[in-house]
């Protein structure tokens, strides 16, 4: 008897750990259900936004000055007649005189007093219209810059004002890179999507 004792009590403590041990391995199963269904919810594929379309270019602008405010830049290009088709350009909190943007290096710009150096710059565009987009590219097109080549010009190549624009730049200088600074500082100051970077 005592030996079959001994023997019930070992099968009920073997019966009672198994019945145990499934109960807890089932309650942590269930309450892993409502995790793995709000992970499942949180993981429900959504529909990504194409990267913002950005178009740049490389230039160089020829450059004369930086100063702190607009005044002291106005105040250095009065200075100095030769710099009578030059204009000042804010980027960040600087104001740079520039008299001219050129496609590469131009040694003979450099004789010009007060003297300057070519500065690398980057017009970037993120622009949504699509000529607007374009810009860096099509200010890199000299063609563009002559009042003669202004009927040549296809109307979807080019931002709207771009002909009027042309127009009235074209009566300050015949030298396209002038021209060019003159197109762009126009942009540049009346649309948010074009950046310079240097």
């Amino acid at each position: 008897m005592k030996a079959l004792k001994n023997n019930a009590i070992f099968q009920a403590m073997f019966i009672g750990s198994i019945t145990g041990l499934a109960g807890v391995i089932l309650f942590v199963f269930i309450l892993q259900l409502p995790t793995t269904t709000e992970e499942a919810a949180e993981t429900i594929p959504t529909v990504q936004t194409p990267e913002e379309q950005q178009v740049q270019e490389q230039y160089f602008a020829l450059q004369h000055g930086v100063f702190s405010n607009f005044d002291s830049a106005a105040q250095f290009l009065g200075t100095y007649p030769t710099l009578n088709k030059a204009a000042v350009v804010k980027v960040d909190d600087q104001y740079f005189v520039w008299s001219r943007l050129d496609t590469e290096k131009v040694e003979t710009a450099l004789t010009i007093v007060p003297t300057g150096f070519y500065k690398k710059i980057t017009i970037a565009s993120s622009c949504p219209n699509p000529a607007e987009l374009q810009l860096p590219v099509t200010l890199k097109d000299s063609k563009l810059f002559s009042a003669e080549g202004t009927e040549a010009i296809d109307k979807q190549q080019v931002p709207e004002d771009w002909t009027k624009l042309m127009t009235e730049v074209s009566k300050l200088s015949t030298n396209p890179n002038v021209v060019r600074l003159h197109m762009f500082i126009n942009y540049f100051e009346s649309l948010d999507c074009l950046k310079v970077t240097f």
